[in-house]
């Protein structure tokens, strides 16, 4: 009996002594969407550090919108010129969004997942949902 409680303290002890916190270290991440094509149509770049995040397209889009996924209203949208916008994630609550893109030939849709606030280490996770339309 006095073995297996040591056995458990030895492990406990040497757990927690060699465990790693990753949410107090900021993160750089680069999400890939690609199209039905198999080719990249949309790249997400999330620093975790700051509130916000970098969206780039292989096309030019003119709109980009965040969805909530139960309701499908916008919950943040914004015109563009270009192939790229930044986007502000602090006018966004927590939570799983759709995310639409719209060029002059197609509309991308992909899954994020954003966290509550850069004090909070905001994480944003494409879950591999694309649907590209003409």
């Amino acid at each position: 009996m006095n073995k297996v409680i040591l056995t458990i303290a030895v492990l406990v002890i040497g757990f927690i002594g060699f465990a790693q916190d990753n949410a107090s270290k900021p993160q750089r991440l680069k999400y890939i969407t690609t199209g039905p094509d198999g080719k990249t149509s949309m790249t997400i770049y999330d620093d975790t550090r700051e509130d916000s995040m970098k969206l780039e397209s292989v096309n030019n889009f003119y709109r980009y919108e965040i969805l909530d996924p139960l309701t499908s209203e916008p919950v943040l949208s914004s015109r563009n010129k270009g192939k790229e916008c930044t986007i502000d994630k602090t006018k966004i609550a927590a939570g799983t969004y759709n995310l639409k893109l719209y060029t002059s030939n197609f509309v991308i849709t992909s899954k994020i997942v954003i966290g509550n606030s850069r004090k909070a280490k905001p994480l944003m996770q494409p879950t591999g949902d694309v649907v590209a339309s003409r």
